[in-house]
């Protein structure tokens, strides 16, 4: 659910529980009273969830339009394959994109090293709207590691620019649109201000502990900023920025995002008679389109 704040936020988002694939997730965007911030369409939350020895997280051939899927862990590893045909093992602090376009579809999976062992999964999924004209446009998909991405201090916290450009710092990964994906790991005793260069930004605590503008931001909730306000985070732990400049009226269903309605009925015919380019090695199971 969405609740009002103070003048630090225009609105505090809630997380609703999801399922995704062998798992669930925490979910804050899409909501009914907030589609987006700027171009970010879809913000999940991946646990923080113990995995036991012999399980895993499969989640299997999906299709994606329209949009760029970027995915950031705290913790745990999963090994991505898309139907471009990359294939990557992504680690804490690092960042995968991949832009579906005109049509892409992928596989998530735990690291078949790590089904062995008990092990900590946790980490961010993000969905971005793309422009206009890149809607239909060829996919391609992009991993950044972890010690590629700028990382500067502030005081005794540490900020990460995952995607983007934020805190004076240009990330190397090359986002559709002007945006910004930050990581803040805020110590106690020190803060870090939130600048205002985006026409939209989001606050999302990833630990309990975190104040915007001195008012406590519980964990996994989703602070939607006041355009153009001061925004400081303080407390203890981490949160994420999400922040960018609008790209105008999406339409979303399942997981596919157009400003063409009429295209994404096309995107739902065309999975459903598996007229989508296939996941090399691992295609087979694929996730039927929802009734």
């Amino acid at each position: 659910m969405a609740t009002d704040s103070d003048a630090t936020a225009t609105m505090l988002i809630e997380p609703r529980i999801r399922p995704v694939g062998t798992g669930q997730v925490r979910r804050l965007l899409p909501y009914r009273k907030r589609r987006m911030i700027g171009p970010f369409i879809f913000v999940d939350l991946m646990g923080p969830v113990q995995l036991a020895a012999g399980t895993g997280t499969d989640v299997d051939a999906h299709p994606h339009i329209g949009l760029a899927a970027v995915t950031y862990l705290f913790a745990g590893r999963l090994v991505h394959r898309d139907s471009t045909g990359a294939v990557a093992a992504i680690e804490p602090g690092a960042v995968n994109w991949m832009t579906a376009g005109a049509g892409a579809t992928h596989t998530e999976r735990s690291h078949p090293d790590d089904r062995a062992t008990d092990r900590l999964l946790h980490g961010l999924q993000t969905w971005v709207a793309l422009p206009d004209e890149a809607e239909d446009g060829p996919a391609r998909f992009e991993h950044t590691a972890a010690e590629e991405i700028p990382t500067e201090r502030h005081g005794a916290s540490t900020v990460r620019v995952a995607v983007g450009n934020g805190f004076g710092h240009e990330s190397p990964v090359s986002p559709s649109s002007p945006l910004l994906l930050a990581e803040l790991d805020v110590a106690d005793g020190s803060s870090v201000p939130v600048d205002a260069t985006f026409a939209e930004r989001g606050l999302l605590a990833i630990d309990d502990g975190i104040t915007l503008n001195d008012t406590p931001l519980p964990e996994a909730t989703l602070a939607v900023l006041e355009p153009g306000a001061p925004a400081v985070v303080g407390g203890r732990g981490r949160a994420m920025v999400i922040a960018g400049e609008p790209v105008g009226p999406r339409n979303i269903w399942w997981n596919f995002v157009h400003s063409d309605a009429e295209r994404i009925e096309q995107a739902k015919h065309d999975w459903t008679r598996q007229a989508f380019p296939t996941v090399p090695g691992d295609h087979d199971p694929w996730v039927p389109l929802p009734t």
